[in-house]
């Protein structure tokens, strides 16, 4: 579909690398070389083992990414898609 929006995908188990209690935002993934430059909205999917009490920032997620997220005791913030 012509309208359809891209989203660059990150799964669960790439945002284990991050410390218990970190805000996964845009600027990190990019410092951290997960999401390139000029990557405006991401998705996070549910991919993979997590175990990390984060807040995570992104454009929208996969619902049992939400919950995996939310069942550790992290966050989750919905960024306005580009």
């Amino acid at each position: 579909n012509f309208n359809q929006k891209k989203y660059f995908l990150i799964n669960l188990k790439d945002l284990e690398i991050f410390d218990n209690d970190t805000v996964v935002t845009r600027e990190l993934l990019l410092k951290k070389s997960l999401i390139k430059k000029n990557t405006s909205d991401i998705k996070i999917l549910a991919n993979g083992t997590f175990t990390k009490k984060l807040t995570v920032q992104a454009s929208k997620f996969s619902n049992k990414a939400q919950e995996l997220i939310q069942q550790v005791g992290g966050n989750v913030e919905i960024l306005k898609v580009a």
